[in-house]
C-alpha cells in the first residue's frame, strides 16, 4: 500500500510540476516571411483580397488531404473560407482591409482536442524593384498545445516557415503569369478620320522608344495644360521612318487636338494635320512586349489580302494610360497600317 501511496504522490507531483512548467512555458509565436515580387501592389492585392484566388497559390491546398470550402462571401470584411485536413478543421475570416496595402484575418482551428485562434496578416510595401509581400501569423498556444508540441517535437515556426516560403513563391508565379496574358486581334480594314494634333519628333534606337515616348508625351501634355488646350483623342506614336536593320527610327509622339494650334516660333512642340483614309487596324491587349507580334499580324494580313501600303506612316494609339493601369495585361494598344 505504501508503494502505491508513494507512487500516487509522485505522479501527483509530476502532474502538478508539469502543469506549472507548461503553464509558465512561453507559448506565443510570431512568424514572418517576405518576398519581393516584380509587380505593382494593385496586381498582387487582387490575388490576396479574395479567398477564391487563394486556390491559385495557397500551399496547403497542394496536400490532397486538405479540402477547402468557399464562403457565401469571399472578399471584404467578413469574407471567409473553411477547410479540413487530416488533423482537424478550421476557418479563415477577413477582419480588416486596406486596399492595395494589407489584409488581416483571423484563423480558427479545432484539432478535436483543443481550439486555437491566430492573427494572420499580409502586407504589401512598394519598393524600387516591385512590391515586398510580408506574410505574418501570430498567436498564443494553449496549455494542451504546448504539452503536445513538447511531447511530439512539434515546432510551430518550423512547420509554418517553409509553407509561407512556398506560398509566396506560388503567389509570385501566379502574378507574373497573369501579367503576361495578351491577345492580338486583326480588326480588318477601317476608315480613319483626319484631325489636328500636337507633336514632338526624335530619332532613336528602337529599344529606347518607350522611355522617350513617355517623356515626349509628358512634355506635350504639360504644354497643353499651360495653354488650356484639351485632348481630342488618345496619345499616339507615329513612325515617320523605320530602319529595323540598324535598330533605329525617326518617330513623333502626338496628342490629338480639336483645332489647329499655332505654337511659338522655335518651339519643339509643333502642330500638324492627319488626312482621313483607309488602314488595317490591329488591337493588342496586353504588355507592350508583344507589340512586335501585333505588327507582324498586321503585315501578314496585308500580304495575304493583296493590299498595298500607302506612304503614310504606321502609328500606334494608346487607349489606356499605363500610369493608371497597373496590370500590363490590361493595356490596350491600336496599331494602324495606312493602305491605298
Amino acid at each position: 500500500m505504501k508503494v502505491l501511496k508513494y507512487s500516487f504522490i509522485l505522479l501527483l507531483i509530476i502532474i502538478i510540476g508539469g502543469s506549472i512548467f507548461f503553464t509558465l512555458k512561453d507559448g506565443s509565436y510570431d512568424i514572418t516571411q517576405s518576398r519581393t515580387i516584380q509587380a505593382p501592389p494593385q496586381v498582387i492585392f487582387e490575388q490576396i483580397e479574395d479567398f477564391k484566388n487563394w486556390e491559385n497559390w495557397n500551399p496547403w491546398l497542394e496536400d490532397e488531404s486538405v479540402t477547402s470550402t468557399m464562403g457565401t462571401q469571399t472578399q471584404g470584411v467578413n469574407g471567409y473560407y473553411s477547410f479540413t485536413d487530416e488533423y482537424g478543421n478550421g476557418k479563415m475570416t477577413i477582419n480588416g482591409i486596406e486596399p492595395n496595402t494589407s489584409i488581416s484575418m483571423d484563423m480558427f482551428y479545432d484539432n478535436g482536442m483543443t481550439e486555437s485562434n491566430s492573427e494572420v496578416t499580409m502586407k504589401l510595401i512598394e519598393v524600387e524593384n516591385g512590391t515586398k509581400v510580408i506574410w505574418n501569423t501570430k498567436g498564443e498556444q494553449g496549455l494542451l498545445d504546448k504539452v503536445i508540441g513538447t511531447l511530439f517535437g512539434f515546432n510551430m515556426e518550423e512547420e509554418i516557415t517553409p509553407m509561407y516560403e512556398k506560398g509566396l513563391e506560388n503567389l509570385e508565379q501566379v502574378v507574373l503569369q497573369q501579367m503576361k496574358v495578351f491577345s492580338i486581334n486583326v480588326d480588318g480594314i477601317i476608315e480613319t478620320g483626319g484631325g489636328y494634333f500636337l507633336y514632338m519628333s526624335s530619332s532613336s534606337k528602337l529599344n529606347n522608344i518607350p522611355e522617350l515616348k513617355s517623356q515626349m508625351l509628358q512634355n506635350i501634355m504639360s504644354y497643353m495644360q499651360r495653354n488650356n488646350i484639351d485632348m481630342y483623342g488618345m496619345p499616339r506614336i507615329i513612325y515617320e521612318k523605320l530602319d529595323p536593320l540598324n535598330n533605329s527610327t525617326i518617330f513623333s509622339a502626338a496628342v490629338p487636338v480639336q483645332n489647329r494650334e499655332i505654337t511659338a516660333t522655335g518651339s519643339n512642340i509643333l502642330s500638324s494635320y492627319q488626312e482621313p483614309g483607309k488602314a488595317v487596324k490591329v488591337t493588342l491587349k496586353g504588355s507592350y512586349d508583344n507589340i512586335t507580334a501585333a505588327w507582324n499580324k498586321g503585315k501578314e494580313f496585308i500580304k495575304q489580302n493583296g493590299l498595298e501600303r500607302s506612304e503614310l506612316p504606321i502609328y500606334e494609339i494608346y487607349k489606356t494610360n499605363s500610369d493608371l493601369t497597373p496590370n500590363p495585361a490590361d493595356y490596350l494598344t491600336e496599331i494602324y497600317f495606312p493602305i491605298l
